[in-house]
């Protein structure tokens, strides 16, 4: 058994040896590797640095391009140390060259200031490119985020280019439900940059094309997200975003950008405790309820419930903004399928008061406490307000005059015990 094994061995060396010896026999290959394997061959650069131009032949054979000769893509290397132009993948790729070359990278990497802008080997390699299923690969998928990240994690190149992104900001996708899912979890099916940005077609989020354009982000994230997707369209939000309406929540404005985190987190915007504060974002500026002609004061008058003090004090189980009106399918009380429509409050507040009878919901919910919105509230408030600080002053005044009897009688006594004495 033993003697098959050793076989086995030898054979498996000689044709890896066979292989490297073919390719170094490749047309265009054995002659460059005669400098090219030498580890101390560089060249100088204009800024005092100087730049390694050796290659790996056992990484090169590895790659991607391994079985082809160095000149398919130095096509000006006709004679030993000629000075060699730059690469162009677009003669094998011509699609991705495209799309890069109207990029924010493709874009920037033709003008003046176009130093640390990653090219096509900034991502892919150069003598090492793998393919993108190869777990060696800097593009696969449990990669992308460390390739990416080192460049936008680079102060250097923040300092240079003031239009990126806040390196931190970026970042905190590590820490983000998706970063940990792919970085500890190893799921390469949760979120990296290229499924959110795009790969050779990244675009600022300002451009109406950009995969996180505000209209496309609901999209972008129903890839992953289809079920959630389908709810959203069908809501109030989804139809105002679908209308033109930019003002319309989209899922990064609930859940955040590369900071989203599980919503048991107490740091989530969408964290039971945080769900008020959340909505109050849009339902509580002035601009848009106005805009839109929405009820003001939503926040406000919801902390003034028993549902709003009981989970500004932690109790996690009262009812929040979503509880009553959903979450991603969230629809205007008007239509007949809302979960805050007349005819189905009974069966909402039924969630938590199993008992609640028909009359139980009749009551105004978000009620604004004045004079015009609420008459009734507004003086029984007003009493009592009036009756409690009248209370509280006149006990006050009381243990003052109590005090000041106390300490005159104290005085008088000690003043009479002076007289008496012979």
């Amino acid at each position: 058994m033993r003697r098959h094994h050793l076989a086995a061995a030898v054979i498996a060396a000689a044709v890896l040896f066979a292989a490297g010896n073919a390719l170094a026999a490749t047309p265009g290959v054995g002659e460059c590797m005669d400098c090219h394997g030498d580890k101390t061959i560089e060249k100088s650069l204009p800024d005092g640095k100087t730049l390694s131009l050796y290659v790996d032949l056992q990484e090169y054979r590895q790659s991607v391009h391994g079985g082809t000769s160095c000149v398919t893509c130095h096509a000006d290397a006709k004679a030993p140390h000629d000075k060699l132009g730059k690469v162009s993948c677009s003669k094998c790729h011509g699609d991705a060259e495209k799309s890069y070359a109207g990029s924010a990278h493709g874009k920037k990497l033709r003008t003046k200031e176009a130093s640390g802008v990653p090219g096509c080997d900034g991502c892919h390699g150069r003598h090492d490119i793998r393919k993108v299923k190869d777990p060696a690969s800097r593009v696969f998928r449990l990669n992308i985020v460390a390739t990416c990240l080192a460049c936008h994690k680079d102060r250097a190149l923040e300092a240079r280019y003031h239009h990126l992104p806040d390196q931190k900001l970026i970042a905190a996708y590590e820490q983000s439900v998706h970063g940990l899912a792919s970085k500890k979890a190893g799921l390469t099916g949760s979120a990296v940059c290229s499924d959110c940005h795009g790969n050779h077609g990244i675009l600022p989020a300002d451009e109406p094309k950009s995969a996180t354009h505000r209209q496309n982000i609901p999209t972008m994230c129903g890839k992953c997200h289809a079920g959630i997707l389908e709810q959203y369209e069908k809501s109030v939000h989804g139809k105002g975003m679908r209308g033109g309406i930019a003002d319309s929540p989209v899922c990064t404005d609930c859940h955040g950008e590369h900071t989203i985190v599980r919503a048991s987190d107490p740091s989530s915007p969408v964290n039971l405790r945080n769900i008020p504060r959340t909505c109050s974002g849009c339902h509580e500026k002035e601009g848009i309820t106005s805009r839109y002609a929405l009820p003001k004061k939503r926040f406000s008058s919801y902390m003034d419930t028993f549902h709003g003090i009981a989970v500004e004090y932690g109790m996690t189980k009262a009812a929040n903004c979503a509880s009553c009106h959903g979450v991603h399918d969230i629809l205007p009380s008007s239509d007949p399928a809302s979960s805050v429509n007349r005819a189905n409050l009974q069966k909402t507040c039924g969630k938590c008061h199993p008992n609640a009878s028909p009359n139980f919901a009749k009551g105004v919910v978000h009620v604004e406490v004045s004079p015009k919105k609420a008459m009734g509230v507004f003086a029984v408030r007003l009493f009592y307000t009036i009756f409690i600080s009248a209370l509280v002053i006149l006990f006050v005044l009381h243990v003052g005059l109590e005090l000041y009897g106390r300490w005159t009688r104290r005085r008088a006594g000690a003043q009479s015990g002076k007289e008496g004495k012979p």
